[in-house]
C-alpha cells in the first residue's frame, strides 16, 4: 500500500512539473498569509460539465439560493412541526366543499415518515449537494500543487450524500445496526442504531475536514456544513431518545430535512469558493490596495528624469571620452579651457584661467571632440 501511494505521489509531482514548464509566467501579486492555489486552465468552469456554468458565483446569487432553499423547506416542514408541538390542526376536517382537498394536502405535509413533500425536498437537496461536490472535485483535480490528491475528498463527500439520500427511503441504518450488533454481540443504542450514528458521524467529520480545510476561503463552507451536521445530530438524538413517540419522530424528521438543505447550501458555497480560486479573484482583491499606492516624496521626484536631459546625456556618453587631466593645471589642479572661437580679441583673458560652470565645461568638451573628429 505504501509503495502504491508513493508511486501516485511521484506521478503527481511529475505532472506538476510538466504543468509548471508549460504554464505561462504570472505577474507578481501582493504577499498573503496563505498562498492562493495554482490551477491549470483546464480547471475553469467552462471546461467542466454544463452544471458548473449555472452554479452561483456571486455573493448575491449564493444568498438568493440559500434563502430559496431554506424558505421552501421551512414551508414544507412548518405545518407538521406546528401541529406536533402545539397540538392544533392546521387543516381541520370541517364539512366544507374542499374538505377532501385539505385532507390530501395535510397528508402531503405529514412528517410521520419521509414519504412526504418534505422528504422529497430532502432528497432533491442531497442530489444537488452531491452534484455540486462532484463539480468541485472535477475542478480541484486540476490544482497544480495537489501532490497527495486531496481533491478525492469531494468525491467521498458526494458518495456520502448519495448514501444519505438512499437512507431516507431505504432502511440502511437498521441493516447496518443489525449486522454490526450480530457481529460484535454488542447492541449500541435502541435496536443498535448507535452503530449507524457513530459510523456516519465519523465519516462525515473526517471527510468534511479533509475537503474543507484546503480551501482558500473556507469559512462560509465550514459554517454551513457544520450547521448541517448539527441538524442531523439533532435528528439522531430525537431517534435515540424518542423511542417511537410522535413528537420526537416528527421533530427528528424535520431536523433531517433541514440538514439536507443546509448541506446543499454548503456545497454551493464550496463551488463558489473553488470557482473564485480558479479565476484568481481572491488574489485580485488582495492586490487592489497596492495598485492604488504610488511613490511620493523626494525619492519619486529624483527618479523622474526629463526626456531631453536624458537624451543629451546619452548622446554625450556615446562620444569617445578622453582624460580630463589634459585640461587641468598641473600646479593648481583647476580645469583650463582655451576658447578658440574668441580669436585674438580676448586679450584680457589670454594666459589666465577662468572658472567655468558645469554646463559650459560640458559644452566646450563637446565642441572640442567635434573639432577633433572633423
Amino acid at each position: 500500500m505504501s509503495l502504491a501511494a508513493s508511486q501516485r505521489q511521484d506521478q503527481r509531482r511529475r505532472l506538476v512539473l510538466s504543468w509548471n514548464r508549460s504554464g505561462s509566467t504570472t505577474s507578481a501579486t501582493a504577499p498573503e498569509a496563505r498562498g492562493l492555489a495554482d490551477y491549470s486552465p483546464a480547471a475553469l468552469p467552462e471546461h467542466q460539465p454544463a452544471v458548473a456554468t449555472i452554479l452561483p458565483t456571486g455573493l448575491g446569487g449564493l444568498a438568493l439560493a440559500a434563502v430559496g432553499l431554506l424558505s421552501t423547506v421551512t414551508a414544507a416542514v412548518g405545518v407538521g412541526v406546528w401541529e406536533a408541538v402545539t397540538g392544533q390542526t392546521v387543516f381541520g376536517h370541517a364539512d366544507t366543499r374542499f374538505a377532501e382537498t385539505l385532507i390530501a394536502v395535510r397528508r402531503c405535509l405529514d412528517l410521520h415518515s419521509l414519504l412526504s413533500l418534505g422528504g422529497w425536498l430532502g432528497q432533491v437537496c442531497l442530489v444537488v449537494a452531491a452534484a455540486a461536490a462532484i463539480v468541485v472535485r472535477l475542478m480541484r483535480r486540476h490544482r497544480r500543487d495537489d501532490y497527495r490528491g486531496r481533491y478525492r475528498a469531494w468525491g467521498w463527500l458526494a458518495g456520502l450524500f448519495t448514501i444519505t439520500a438512499c437512507a431516507g427511503q431505504v432502511p440502511l441504518g437498521a441493516v447496518l445496526a443489525a449486522v454490526v450488533s450480530d457481529a460484535t454481540g454488542c447492541t449500541l443504542g435502541p435496536a443498535g442504531i448507535g452503530w449507524w450514528v457513530l459510523t456516519a458521524g465519523l465519516l462525515y467529520a473526517a471527510v468534511g475536514f479533509w475537503a474543507v480545510l484546503p480551501l482558500h476561503e473556507r469559512a462560509c463552507t465550514g459554517v454551513w456544513l457544520s450547521l448541517s451536521y448539527l441538524a442531523w445530530a439533532a435528528a439522531a438524538t430525537c431517534s435515540w431518545i424518542g423511542r417511537g413517540r410522535e413528537v420526537h419522530l416528527i421533530v427528528g424528521n424535520a431536523c433531517w430535512i433541514v440538514g439536507t438543505a443546509l448541506a446543499a447550501i454548503a456545497m454551493l458555497a464550496a463551488a463558489r469558493t473553488v470557482i473564485r480560486e480558479v479565476r484568481g479573484l481572491p488574489a485580485r482583491k488582495a492586490a487592489r490596495p497596492e495598485a492604488k499606492a504610488s511613490p511620493a516624496g523626494p525619492a519619486a521626484v529624483a527618479q523622474r528624469k526629463p526626456a531631453a536631459v536624458a537624451t543629451d546625456e546619452d548622446a554625450d556618453d556615446a562620444q569617445p571620452r578622453r582624460d580630463d587631466s589634459e585640461d587641468r593645471d598641473p600646479q593648481t589642479g583647476q580645469t583650463l579651457f582655451a576658447d578658440s572661437s574668441a580669436g585674438t580679441g580676448a586679450d584680457d583673458e589670454a594666459g589666465q584661467c577662468r572658472h567655468l560652470s558645469k554646463a559650459e565645461r560640458k559644452r566646450l568638451k563637446k565642441l572640442t571632440r567635434m573639432s577633433r573628429a572633423a
